[in-house]
């Protein structure tokens, strides 16, 4: 590939103001964080002789189609994880330009609606042998029972991400919690909760890239250690987007390469992989994965989008694995181009 006859197009999301407004913090901070990602990718992509252009968007308009059409860039680097703000509508995007016949970064359409889908994402991964962590889909009018799983549990919206709907009250022990905890989830983000065992340990995130033979870039363990005692250690929305709240930020620190047995790593890597190939991920993606007690490896969930700031986890596993940023991605705009006029599903 000539990159000095190569047009990428890097879409990313782009908010208004009233988008960010109120109290959702994790918007208006994933805007800027959605920001430094891309201007980081444009800057690698320059450095390597490409020709790059950048598109924010908030909806798919006709004028957006248009745009890109007239465009009619040789490969999009695709960073848009929402339309208006709405999780649900990522999968979208990749569908257009499937529809646009133009070869894109990243995960296909399916891929990024499924791993949305908790509880879809954890039956199909439990079908093929992957341990995931019990769990029962509580819906709108229904109860959980106490009987369905053993406590701690932890609950959480069945199809957000970015932690979202995910608080330190979410770690729970009676079956009176959970039902006042599905209530406000079916109440406040308008889905069924997932109500799952919540599994101590060892909170691992895989670093998976590659397409047709993907490989372990890195495995990066979360570094609780700053968090107040009490505290659940998960990665919840507050330590996540508030910056008000003194937990912010708290989980942000990934110890890269983590520190862990040369044959526990084989098994992780082992369940990672398979679980990138059966969600359909291409590209890159996390997966976030729990070491319980025993030392058993259950994945929590498959990131098909996550960022790839060179500041971020990315960044630090291309570190640990002796690469450069710009290889990297130079790999990722590859891949994507081996795929032009090829099923994006296979």
């Amino acid at each position: 590939m000539k990159e000095e006859h190569t047009l990428c197009l890097i879409v990313y999301n782009k908010y208004s103001s009233d988008q960010i407004s109120g109290e959702d913090i994790s918007k208006e901070n994933s805007a800027a964080e959605e920001f430094e990602d891309m201007k980081a990718i444009k800057k690698a992509l320059k450095e390597m002789g490409f020709q790059v252009r950048a598109q924010g968007i908030r909806n798919i308009t006709p004028k957006v189609v248009q745009g890109i059409i007239e465009l009619s860039p040789d490969v999009i680097f695709n960073l848009c994880e929402s339309l208006n703000g709405d999780s649900k509508s990522e999968m979208h995007v990749a569908g257009l330009f499937d529809l646009l016949e133009i070869p894109y970064t990243g995960s296909p359409s399916f891929a990024l609606g499924l791993a949305l889908n908790k509880i879809k994402t954890k039956q199909i991964l439990k079908a093929i042998g992957i341990p995931v962590p019990p769990s029962v889909l509580v819906s709108p009018g229904e109860e959980f029972k106490a009987d369905d799983l053993t406590p701690p549990y932890i609950v959480k919206p069945v199809g957000e991400d970015g932690s979202s709907g995910i608080f330190s009250k979410s770690v729970v022990y009676t079956a009176e919690e959970v039902n006042i905890l599905t209530k406000t989830i079916h109440r406040d983000y308008k889905q069924a909760a997932l109500v799952e065992e919540f599994i101590e340990g060892k909170e691992l995130t895989v670093f998976v890239v590659g397409d047709k033979e993907p490989r372990v870039l890195g495995i990066g363990e979360i570094d609780f250690s700053d968090f107040p005692k009490g505290e659940p250690k998960i990665i919840s929305y507050h330590a996540k987007w508030d910056t008000r709240s003194p937990l912010f930020r708290t989980a942000e620190h990934i110890i890269c390469p983590a520190n862990i047995p040369s044959s526990l790593k084989t098994r992780i890597e082992r369940v990672a992989l398979k679980t990138f190939k059966e969600i359909g991920c291409k590209d890159y993606a996390r997966i976030d994965i729990r070491i319980s007690e025993n030392r058993r490896v259950y994945v929590l969930e498959v990131n098909t989008n996550p960022f790839l700031d060179p500041s971020a986890g990315f960044g630090q596993a291309c570190e640990s694995a002796g690469i450069s940023y710009n290889a990297f991605i130079k790999e990722i705009v590859e891949n994507a181009m081996k795929r032009k006029n090829k099923n994006p599903y296979k």
